[in-house]
């Protein structure tokens, strides 16, 4: 999906550490292709060791199906609740970036945080939002630069 550097691994988190693991997502992955674009075309049932079986709910079939996904690409994965509260280095993690860099995005009010005591807290689902927006931008800046280049490929330098 993006460029942008994965975080190294810390305690509680866990990467896809082989390629035993990575081959295994990747089917799970193709598996839940039907709910990638958010609607499940058929259901997708889990089927326990005892052959009870229970069907998946469309939003959370989308989840698995993203996770699978990442980590069938070697990504780090977690889940956080849209209203879960970060700090500001929380905030920084998801967002690849630093610390300082976000509280000053939150100073300028680019980024909507509140105040508890002396320190700021920011909501899963605001910073989720302003990463799509700043990766939708660099993309676009991306494609701009890309067919500029195209067109300068046919000029020569005079020297």
């Amino acid at each position: 999906m993006t460029a942008a550097r994965t975080p190294e691994p810390r305690k509680g988190r866990k990467a896809v550490a082989h390629d035993g693991e990575r081959v295994a997502v990747t089917r799970l992955a193709s598996l839940f292709k039907t709910v990638r674009a958010g609607k499940a075309r058929s259901a997708i049932h889990i089927v326990d060791e005892t052959g009870r079986q229970v069907e998946l709910p469309a939003p959370l079939a989308y989840v698995m199906a993203r996770a699978a996904l990442l980590m069938a690409e070697g990504r780090q994965v977690s889940v956080i609740a849209d209203d879960e509260m970060l700090t500001t280095q929380g905030a920084a993690e998801r967002l690849n970036v630093s610390r300082q860099y976000v509280v000053r995005l939150v100073d300028r009010g680019s980024l909507p945080a509140v105040k508890v005591g002396s320190h700021r807290r920011l909501r899963a689902s605001d910073v989720e939002a302003f990463r799509m927006q700043r990766d939708a931008e660099r993309d676009t800046a991306l494609d701009q630069l890309a067919s500029m280049s195209e067109e300068m490929s046919g000029y020569r330098l005079a020297r």
